[in-house]
């Protein structure tokens, strides 16, 4: 039984690490070959319990220096961009040029054993 398709989008981004901070956790799930393409396309889901978002990316087979980061479906939980003000007892959301990609630390490569 397959979920329906909520929202969907994706993005080019231009850098040599393979996945960026979005500030989410994700729990690397699949990796598939992809025709026509050297890179593979991994697959990965928001471990936050019962948030059904998935993320899948890949290189650009026409120029490798890209990376395609697909994103499907909507958080069901806290976005990490908000930021709760304890002092005044509400939440503020974080200005645009807050963010800063870093490197993902859970994007070492999977150890070669199955469970």
């Amino acid at each position: 039984m397959k979920m329906e398709v909520g929202q969907r989008f994706a993005f080019r981004t231009k850098s040599e690490l393979e996945v960026m901070d979005d500030g989410f956790k994700w729990r690397k799930y699949g990796k598939k070959s992809v025709k026509n393409s050297p890179n593979p396309r991994n697959y990965y889901k928001c471990s936050t319990g019962g948030c059904q978002v998935k993320k899948r990316v890949e290189r650009d087979r026409e120029d490798s220096s890209y990376v395609i980061t697909t994103y499907e479906g909507t958080h069901n939980h806290e976005s990490p961009c908000v930021v709760y003000d304890y002092y005044n007892h509400h939440q503020q959301q974080m200005p645009q040029n807050g963010w800063t990609l870093q490197p993902n630390s859970s994007s070492s490569p999977p150890s070669s054993s199955s469970s």
